[in-house]
């Protein structure tokens, strides 16, 4: 077998080639070092501090807050920055990683070390995590997502869970996530659980009617695994998640250590919303702010909050710990694709980026703009690449109909699948501006952007792969940064 080092030279070679052309070089080079050494992910991953994320909604931007909160505590840490999260991803950032390392922002230099923050794919993980053995290990939810190659949610969590028998890393689980609390158990002296405070989901079903009663559009995990007896539900969030019980066994939502209080005076859509975690085994709860907006980010939040505490505690004090984490976490803002938003033109309009990729994602998307008071118009870009999920009739599992009418007016659509879109908004009630392939997307956009008012907002709901051609062309139009920098 090739040495480590042999392997780690051909890979980032093959980078320094790549970018020399512009181009990411955030895969091949893992790729060509797992084929000289199939084992270098383990063999790189010794003494090393990782912490991986893991789950179908979220991942990204639950990484970027662990990042940036270590970054802010004075740590110095290593990302796969643009989501290139299987096994040639991990082995990429694990060889070329310390060569555009995150730099500390504060803190002690002398006290610190470099950590390894690594976005993993679900299915991957089952492989990734018994290599990189990790100190914290983040699952954030389960929702259905590319049932072309994950399968169903059963097949997924089974894929973390085989993962999560391979190493002895902290665990911090979505207690709300019914599939996911459940990899807590015969777990317990290793896992942290976060989630929504009841009291604050029960105020949630009252704001939000939709809500209450029957589930909403694609309810994803929402029968006992054990009995096959559908779940009840003492409150919900959004979607499955929410405080489950089954009737027939007792399976219920775990209590969760690390919470979150909705203050109900704004919503989550607006920009600056404050809310409140809390450390309940310490009595202890912080103030915050919510930079990246939408109720799902509040999961994101509590995670990445959760994540850092468990990774500071041992041997320190966990008020510390705990408050040190949400202290890092106020000035965090989004990542890439999630929430981006930038200036145009003249700088009077905006645009904003939200990755969808199933429907949970795009249902959580659509009830954001529902309420955004800066929606000027909606852009969506369907694709059906691998990468994507070939099948895109997951677009109908989504609750149109209730939103529409709150939802702006003018609505575009581009991409590979850009007449599957057109025909779903059509039957929702909606009216599309304009419509047409992927080749026309920059005259789309373009025309997207005259037509915004003043101090409005163009958000933009691409799939995966269409999310990075909408890249390359804000890129060579306004000077963004590529994915990968």
């Amino acid at each position: 077998m090739a040495s480590v080092v042999f392997a780690s030279f051909v890979a980032k070679a093959t980078r320094k080639v790549l970018r020399l052309f512009g181009k990411g070089a955030t895969t091949l080079p893992g790729k060509l070092a797992l084929k000289i050494n199939p084992t270098i992910i383990r063999k790189l991953s010794v003494d090393k501090d990782i912490i991986t994320v893991t789950g179908t909604n979220g991942k990204t931007t639950t990484t970027h807050m662990i990042v940036e909160m270590l970054s802010n505590i004075g740590f110095d840490v290593v990302t796969n920055i643009s989501g290139a999260n299987l096994a040639s991803g991990i082995a990429t950032t694990l060889i070329c990683g310390g060569d555009e390392i995150i730099k500390a922002q504060g803190g002690s230099k002398q006290k610190t070390k470099t950590v390894y923050v690594l976005e993993t794919d679900e299915a991957a993980f089952a492989k990734i995590a018994g290599d990189l053995q990790p100190k914290v290990s983040v699952v954030s939810n389960l929702f259905r997502d590319q049932l072309d190659r994950y399968g169903e949610l059963t097949y997924t969590r089974d894929c973390i869970s085989n993962g999560i028998d391979k190493n002895d890393a902290k665990l911090v689980i979505n207690a709300d996530d019914s599939l996911v609390a459940s990899l807590g158990k015969g777990r317990e002296g290793r896992t942290i659980f976060f989630g929504m405070e009841l009291a604050s989901m029960k105020s949630n079903n009252v704001t939000h009617p939709e809500n209450k009663g029957v589930l909403p559009a694609s309810p994803d995990a929402v029968y006992c695994p054990l009995c096959n007896v559908r779940y009840e539900y003492e409150a919900r969030s959004f979607s499955h998640l929410g405080a489950f019980c089954c009737p027939k066994c007792g399976a219920r939502r775990p209590s969760p250590r690390f919470e979150v209080v909705y203050s109900l005076s704004k919503s989550p859509s607006d920009p600056d919303y404050g809310y409140i975690i809390k450390d309940t085994t310490i009595n202890e709860a912080n103030e915050m702010i919510l930079k990246v907006p939408g109720s799902h980010n509040l999961y994101n939040s509590c995670a990445a909050v959760a994540a850092v505490s468990a990774y500071l505690e041992e041997g320190n004090d966990k008020k510390e710990c705990f408050d040190t984490a949400c202290k890092a976490a106020l000035s965090v803002k989004a990542a890439f694709g999630r929430m981006e938003k930038f200036s145009v033109g003249d700088g009077n309009k905006q645009i904003c980026i939200l990755l969808v990729k199933n429907p949970a994602g795009l249902d959580r998307s659509l009830s954001f703009l529902a309420n955004a008071k800066d929606a000027d118009s909606l852009f969506f870009l369907l694709n059906s690449n691998i990468a994507d999920g070939k099948d895109v009739s997951w677009i109908w599992d989504v609750d149109f109909e209730s939103k529409i009418d709150n939802l702006p007016k003018r609505i575009y659509v581009s991409g590979e699948r850009w007449a599957d879109m057109q025909l779903r908004v059509h039957y929702a009630g909606g009216r599309i501006d304009k419509a047409d392939c992927m080749e026309k997307a920059k005259e789309i956009l373009d025309r997207a952007i005259e037509a915004c008012e003043p101090n409005k907002c163009v958000y933009i709901l691409p799939n995966y792969t269409s999310m990075l051609a909408l890249r390359a062309i804000l890129v060579k139009q306004y000077g963004l940064k590529d994915f990968w920098k």
